[in-house]
């Protein structure tokens, strides 16, 4: 999916500088391109993210229009703040024609578990996959057939059949996702023979409390 984006270049500034720019509603990032300076750029947050959300689940490119002049661009890193969970800083790989690229590709799981209808839990591991290739043979996404999971199977990646020009460095023995028995909490059971012990023992306090005051009752009539 491709993502139209307009940025306006921005000077280097002091960590202040960029603080004053989220404020006003920018996200502060760069383009880095093949053996180039970067190029720092600002654009605005809510077009950003309203536009990413349309491309959530598949792999997004972003067309960037600077002075004029767009850039073919995918996202190399993107930084969150911790507290309020917004974009602080994103960083921009320039595609170009013939050079090989490393991006994350979704995993999109299709059918439905006959062991999830048994009762069981269908887990995922993986979510994505990065994959080294040429930019014309990124896939949208890496489709799984899981209709034919019962419980206690798993599909590995090893299983999975990607183009020969796509490259990865994932162990062939990972686990993609499963279906396992749901967990049962068990609660800790409570020993009869205990509970009878305390009770028993109350009991006693009471008989004993009992015997003393019929003595001291005893010990009143015989003084009248």
């Amino acid at each position: 999916m491709n993502i139209k984006i307009n940025a306006e270049k921005r000077d280097l500034g002091k960590r202040s500088d960029l603080t004053e720019l989220r404020k006003e509603g920018f996200i502060p990032g760069i383009i880095y391109g093949a053996g180039q300076e970067g190029i720092k750029i600002a654009f605005n947050a809510r077009d950003y993210t309203r536009e990413y959300k349309k491309s959530i689940g598949a792999v997004a490119f972003f067309d960037i229009t600077v002075d004029g002049k767009t850039y073919k661009t995918f996202i190399k890193e993107k930084q969150i703040h911790p507290l309020t969970r917004e974009v602080a800083h994103i960083d921009f790989l320039e595609l170009h024609k013939g050079k090989s690229i490393t991006i994350e590709v979704p995993i999109n799981f299709n059918g439905e578990a006959p062991g999830v209808k048994e009762g069981g839990v269908f887990e995922i591991s993986i979510r994505s996959i990065q994959v080294t290739c040429l930019p014309k043979d990124i896939p949208d996404e890496i489709s799984i057939d899981i209709s034919a999971l019962n419980i206690g199977d798993s599909i590995h990646f090893g299983e999975i059949k990607l183009p020969d020009d796509i490259e990865t460095s994932i162990s062939d023995e990972t686990t993609i996702a499963a279906v396992t028995l749901p967990t049962i909490l068990v609660e800790p059971e409570v020993e009869e023979e205990e509970e009878l012990e305390g009770e028993e023992g109350a009991e006693g306090t009471e008989g004993e409390e009992g015997d003393k005051s019929t003595e001291k009752e005893d010990s009143e009539k015989d003084s009248e």
